[in-house]
């Protein structure tokens, strides 16, 4: 093998090892996001349900408005 080929050869492995870290790393970071909103949203709607906790009400509105209309409340 001569020299040259040598050098490209190295060069490739080099692009190769190179793309793949920063293509780990980049899959690594939409991960990390992902995983950031669902932990916001989590603590979004346990900060909502404090709020109606503290102002009195004790179930999410669509849930107190279907027990509202349930036959059994009317017997």
């Amino acid at each position: 093998m001569s020299r040259r080929n040598v050098i490209w050869l190295v060069a490739i492995v080099a692009i190769a090892i190179i793309g793949s870290i920063v293509f780990d790393a980049v899959l690594l970071g939409v991960l990390i996001g992902l995983a950031g909103l669902v932990v916001s949203e989590i603590v979004e709607r346990a900060r909502r349900r404090r709020l109606a906790a503290a102002s009195g009400e004790s179930a999410p509105r669509p849930l107190r408005n279907a027990i509202k209309r349930s036959p059994q409340r009317k017997a």
